[in-house]
């Protein structure tokens, strides 16, 4: 009876994972130091490998919604505030083998360490979306 039960399981476990959907996305895990703010966007400190640290600027427009055609596109980025010892990361998107878009994981208060501010003459000219295509490619 035992191995009936768990032949029948296992079938379904199979079954299941045949007809799961295979997505077009390939989502790359990255953890973030720190996080910048600007009032052009945001500039995000990571861990490139082991021992390298890295960074990328992000401009405002990614997070907002476009209009192209007549038709509304989402924002290639996505900004989520919340809680907890996992944040801050980043989960970036690639379809097809280039960036499409990302989702920023940041502690919702602002006093936490991993929040700073980049001083204007700092962050001038450095958000642009063609800087982002090049730093994003791992």
């Amino acid at each position: 009876m035992k191995r009936t039960v768990l032949v029948l399981v296992l079938l379904a476990v199979a079954a299941a994972s045949l007809a799961a959907d295979t997505s077009d996305f390939y989502p790359l895990y990255v953890d973030v130091i720190k996080v910048y703010s600007h009032a052009d966007g945001y500039r995000v400190v990571y861990r490139r490998g082991s021992m390298e640290v890295a960074d990328v600027y992000l401009p405002i427009a990614l997070f907002k919604t476009t209009e192209q055609d007549g038709e509304r596109q989402p924002a290639r980025a996505t900004l989520v505030r919340g809680d907890g010892p996992t944040l801050p990361y980043m989960t970036v998107f690639y379809k097809e083998g280039e960036f499409d878009h990302l989702r920023l994981y940041v502690q919702k208060d602002f006093r936490d360490p991993s929040w700073a501010v980049l001083s204007p003459a700092d962050g001038e000219g450095k958000f642009t979306e063609e800087a982002l295509d090049v730093v994003i490619k791992f």
